[in-house]
């Protein structure tokens, strides 16, 4: 039995001659918005999560999308608790967003009961699309970006599914767990994108699937959440939505400088905060994003302990008030993480 056992969905290409990595950085052939199902297993090694073994499901309604949903609920009900849907950001391989999604799941636990250890792993789905997982300048992030925005229907097409499963499952097989949606950068425009298709599909389409929305170093614009035509009604699919942002991404300050994008969500949060729905929960990272992703300062949601463990207790629903290490900034409207985690 693996140690951690990844989910995935993608509308990638799949390649079963590559061994290496078995989804490329193309889209399906039968269409931007056809998916694969299937699960990665990895053994715990000295310096994190260890590859072994990448099993995609047949493309067949019944063991593709039917064989997942049965899989994940089996894993809901068992000895694991809440799943974390993950979708990654820019420059991306299918194998890289498989290996971050064990990393979460590694490291993110929660507790069984607000006030016992957090000690209960999470359940993690990656949502992988075709990020081209190549640093080519100035080509790959616009090629990621377009892809990103086409990857929309896919996305809604994920959630439908899912929330057609949960809503045609008997009672007597509810499993009391929770559903919780993670975005890292440039998923976050998947995001967006996705949830344009779901209104444009059915406005009523927008229930409350997901218990917390976490969006992490969002590289979305400032105003995201004052326009319907981006991300407005989001917290209509989310009982609380979390924005981790940093002012020393670095990563977002190329994308903001080079890439004549506006301002970034990422860096410092929403461009009016006194507009922002009640339910947008906004931290600031700056005191440890630096220790823990010297270089870009990007994925210190993944790389920092502090961060971890602070996602672990908004997954828990503890109200932003009464997670620890945390300090309010009333005039930023947002909760600051004041120092690194120890082991």
């Amino acid at each position: 039995m693996a140690d951690i056992r990844v989910y995935f969905a993608t509308n990638r290409n799949h390649q079963p001659q590559n061994k290496s990595d078995l989804f490329g950085k193309h889209f399906n052939p039968d269409g931007v918005a056809a998916l694969r199902f299937g699960h990665a297993d990895y053994r715990r090694g000295k310096k994190g999560p260890v590859l072994e073994a990448v099993d995609a499901y047949p493309d067949t309604p019944a063991e593709g999308s039917g064989r997942f949903m049965a899989a994940l609920h089996q894993a809901m009900s068992g000895e694991r608790s809440d799943t974390l849907v993950f979708i990654h950001g820019f420059n991306v391989s299918f194998k890289g967003a498989l290996a971050a999604g064990a990393e979460l799941a590694d490291q993110v636990k929660v507790a069984d009961e607000p006030d016992k250890p957090a000690t209960r792993p999470v359940n993690v789905v990656v949502f992988s699309w075709p990020s081209d997982g190549e640093a080519i300048p100035q080509m790959s992030y616009y090629s990621d970006r377009e892809d990103a925005r086409v990857t929309g229907p896919a996305l809604a097409r994920a959630y439908l599914k899912l929330r057609d499963f949960i809503v045609e499952m008997d009672e007597k097989h509810y499993c009391e767990r929770r559903l919780h949606l993670l975005c890292h950068s440039m998923g976050n425009y998947v995001l967006r994108n996705g949830l344009q298709a779901l209104i444009a599909k059915d406005p009523n389409a927008l229930t409350r699937l997901f218990d917390q929305i976490i969006m992490a170093a969002p590289d979305e614009d400032d105003d995201a959440f004052e326009l319907d035509s981006k991300l407005r009604q989001l917290p209509r699919i989310g009982r609380q939505v979390t924005v981790y942002f940093n002012p020393t991404d670095r990563a977002l300050l190329i994308s903001d400088k080079t890439k004549a994008n506006p301002d970034r969500l990422g860096s410092d949060g929403p461009r009016l905060v006194d507009l922002i729905p009640k339910k947008v929960v906004l931290v600031d990272c700056r005191a440890v994003a630096p220790a823990a992703d010297w270089k870009a300062r990007h994925s210190y949601y993944v790389n920092s302990l502090a961060v971890a463990r602070d996602i672990g207790d908004v997954l828990l629903g503890r109200p932003p008030d009464e997670i620890s290490n945390r300090t309010f900034v009333p005039q930023q409207r947002a909760y600051r993480i004041s120092r690194d985690a120890t082991a």
